[in-house]
Order: C-alpha cells, then sequence, then structure tokens
C-alpha cells in the first residue's frame, strides 16, 4: 500500500503544498504528486480559492471558490483541503498520508525540527508562546498542526522551522546592543533571521548546478516576496541576514515596514501597545501597523510589484499621484536593497576573492519576475566587474536556476525557484531516514 507524506506552509493569508509519494527505497526520490494551494483566507472583500494540480494522471486539477475570505479559519481549512485532494486523486486516501511536515515561521532556539503526534502534543504549547514574535504566521500555523493531527490521527507531524538555517549566524551578529529585561521572556531577544527553508533549498540547488559541495557554496541571497530579507551565505551557511527578532527588521515587504528608528511607532500612534484583534489572535496596535500597514502599501498604495513597476512609466494610465508614489515606493526599496547586498558581498570579499563566490541570487515571486529590478541592482555592481546578459534576465526562465550574467562577468548572477515544501520534505526523510 502506498504511503504518502504532505508538506503544508500556512501563511498569514495562505496555505501552500505539496504531496509526495514516499519510495520503497531510501535511495530513490520522493515521487512529486501534487501541489495545492488556498489563498484569501481571512479577505473581507474576496472568496477563499482554492487550487490542486496534479503530476500527470495522479489526480484531476482542481480549482474552486469557497466561502468568504473571513468566514474560515484554518482549523476548518485543513479537513476542507484533505477532502479536496482525496476527491480529487485517483487513488488516495487519508489514511495513506503517514507523515505531514509544517513550516513554522519561528523555532526560537531549536536547532533541529519537533515531532508531534495525536499523543504528544506538548511541543505546540510552546510554539503558540512563541506566537508573540510572529503572531502573523506561528499561530496560524500551530492551528494548522492542531487541526491536522484531529483529521489524521494515525500521522506523525514534524515541525520544521524558518530559523533553522541560521543557527550557524555567529554571536556577534546576532547579538541586540540590550539591557537584561525586566521579565522573563520565552526565548532570549537576539536575530534569529527567517526564510530559512528557502535559503536551504537555495543552497541545494546552486551546489547541485554548480557540481559542488554545499559546504563550498558562497552566495548572497535576496527572497523578494511580499515578505522579502537577504542572507550572506559562507561554506553554505549563513553567516548573517536581514530579518532579526521577527520578520520585521530588514528589508522593506509588500506590508512591513522593514529597518526604521524604533521610537517613530510612538509617534505615529496613540497607545501602540494596544491590544488589536486580528482574525483568532490578538495583537498589538504597533505590530498591525508595522506588518501589515506599512512597506510597498503604505509607499505606493499597492503591495503588486508588477503594478508599482508599470506606474514608473506616468504613460501607463495611471494617475500622476500613482506615478510619483511607484517612483518613491521603487527607489526606497532598491536602496534598501542594494544596502544589504553590497554589504553582504563586502562580508564575502573580506575573507575571500572574488572568483571564490558563487553569485548573488534572486528568488521569491519579485525576485524570479522582476527584471527590472534586477538590472537595476546589477547595473549598480558593476565596479565588481558583473556584467548582465539582458536577453538572458528579460527571457523566460525554466528550470530551478537560470544564469543571467555572460560568461566575462566576474560575479555570476543567478535566478533560482525556491522550494520550501521540497526542503521540508527532505528534512523529513532525515528525521525519519524513509
Amino acid at each position: 500500500m502506498a504511503s504518502y507524506l504532505l508538506a503544508i506552509n500556512c501563511g498569514s493569508s495562505s496555505i501552500k503544498g505539496k504531496l509526495y509519494g514516499i519510495p520503497k527505497s531510501p535511495s530513490d526520490p520522493l515521487d512529486s504528486q501534487a501541489s495545492l494551494e488556498v489563498v484569501n483566507i481571512g479577505s473581507k472583500d474576496e472568496k477563499v480559492k482554492i487550487k490542486i494540480t496534479w503530476e500527470g494522471d495522479k489526480g484531476e486539477n482542481l480549482e474552486e471558490e469557497g466561502k468568504n475570505g473571513d468566514e474560515v479559519d484554518y482549523e476548518s481549512l485543513i479537513p476542507f483541503l484533505l477532502d479536496h485532494l482525496t476527491s480529487s486523486a485517483v487513488n488516495l486516501r487519508t489514511d495513506d498520508i503517514k507523515f505531514v511536515t509544517h513550516r513554522i515561521v519561528h523555532g526560537g532556539a531549536h536547532t533541529k525540527g519537533i515531532i508531534v503526534t495525536k499523543e504528544h502534543e506538548e511541543a505546540l504549547e510552546e510554539m503558540d508562546k512563541l506566537s508573540e514574535f510572529a503572531p502573523l504566521h506561528n499561530h496560524h500555523a500551530v492551528v494548522a498542526v492542531r487541526s491536522c493531527l484531529d483529521a489524521l490521527p494515525h500521522h506523525t507531524s514534524l515541525m520544521v522551522f524558518d530559523t533553522l538555517f541560521h543557527a550557524s549566524i555567529p554571536e556577534e551578529v546576532y547579538t541586540y546592543a540590550l539591557p537584561p529585561p525586566d521579565r522573563e521572556l520565552v526565548m532570549p531577544l537576539r536575530k534569529y533571521g527567517f526564510h530559512g527553508l528557502s535559503y536551504a533549498s537555495i543552497v541545494q540547488s546552486i551546489s547541485q548546478h554548480l557540481d559542488k559541495e554545499p559546504k563550498d557554496i558562497n552566495l548572497v541571497v535576496a527572497h523578494l516576496g511580499s515578505g522579502a530579507s537577504a542572507c550572506c551565505i559562507k561554506n553554505g551557511e549563513s553567516i548573517d541576514t536581514t530579518m532579526g527578532l521577527t520578520p520585521l527588521e530588514g528589508l522593506i515587504g509588500g506590508t512591513r515596514s522593514g529597518t526604521i528608528d524604533p521610537t517613530a511607532i510612538f509617534h505615529l500612534t496613540a497607545n501602540p501597545a494596544e491590544g488589536v484583534d486580528f482574525k483568532d489572535y490578538t495583537v498589538s496596535k504597533a505590530e498591525i501597523l508595522l506588518n501589515k500597514k506599512s512597506g510597498l502599501s503604505a509607499l505606493a498604495g499597492t503591495t503588486n510589484f508588477g503594478t508599482i513597476i508599470s506606474r514608473l512609466s506616468y504613460t501607463s494610465g495611471c494617475t500622476k499621484e500613482e506615478h510619483e508614489r511607484a517612483v518613491l515606493a521603487y527607489k526606497v526599496y532598491l536602496d534598501r536593497l542594494m544596502n544589504y547586498i553590497s554589504q553582504y558581498l563586502f562580508k564575502l570579499l573580506s575573507t575571500s576573492s572574488i572568483d571564490k563566490i558563487d553569485g548573488l541570487v534572486f528568488s521569491g515571486g519579485i525576485g524570479e519576475k522582476g527584471s527590472k529590478l534586477r538590472e537595476d541592482v546589477l547595473n549598480r555592481l558593476q565596479w565588481l566587474g558583473v556584467e548582465l546578459d539582458k536577453s538572458k534576465n528579460d527571457g523566460k526562465h525554466t528550470g530551478k536556476v537560470t544564469g543571467i550574467t555572460t560568461e566575462k562577468s566576474k560575479l555570476k548572477a543567478w535566478v533560482v525557484e525556491t522550494d520550501e515544501e521540497g526542503w521540508s520534505a527532505k528534512l523529513a526523510r532525515d528525521e525519519f531516514g524513509f
């Protein structure tokens, strides 16, 4: 009888996932079965949309709308998703799903994933406490784990953390210059870093593409999506990253402010510590403003980077105000990105020559689709001998790794399709030995 692994990735308003068949031999690769996605969770204006795409003839592709986004929650969506997954498959029962991996944004000081079963749910209480530091992500993921344990009582869950990859960051990088806290905390106040599953998968993809060992890979990676971060990778390990105690630090995102003067929030709003209901969780007003009301949304009036790019031209059909806001938003975004990319390249160059750096990687929705952004970044790095191949940069990218610089370029640049679910599945194989 076939057995399966389901990798689940819960965002603040979406669920992504992949279903894998578990091979009989541990030496054989996982058999990709299907990808799935649920969007618009919590939206007041849009209905929840579910999409399941099967590989080959393993099932019937499915796309449909459900209830309004604010009428559903993560607890009810998991059984809803499992029901659609099994009903659209050629041959899949819920009992066939033996393992589920869950991407948890904040794992605190944990250096490996945590196993959870119906009989042993103790770790979920700790993860819920950590929701204080990633309230828009951790809590939803924990709710999804509990829902999976109810819907699939005989399976084993593995919680894998975005913070794991950054456990190698040295203390002089992760330490904050703060006095001791005046109360007991669930974890130390320091930089932890996020998007780690993405960075780990990128290291693997680049090492395979270059036919090098992961431990020999040196990169600067810009993971640019609705949430954005960058990472400095030396010898296959993270030595610095832009996000910190929470995902708020560092680059600006679709709705995140990124790094600002911490006192700004006290002037922006009265009573920043006041509790605000967010879906089924309570967070401070400050966290809502900085995480959900800032970033590109605040500067340009939209989180859609493609729309911002189109408005850079005043002839695109936008108003003068929309054009001016888009120009400023783009300039701010590019400025912050260059600050971190330049800093991280210098970190690598301070201990090795440029020929030892395997390149600059762009990933995430904006990184993979933003040809103008990539061109502007690389043109600003010409002093390092970067030479853009415009046809490759502007062309269609096929496969996991695409080079976008010329053969003569002293520093290579790549567009890499990240695979957080695939890396989560790999961690499960390493943990359970199947």
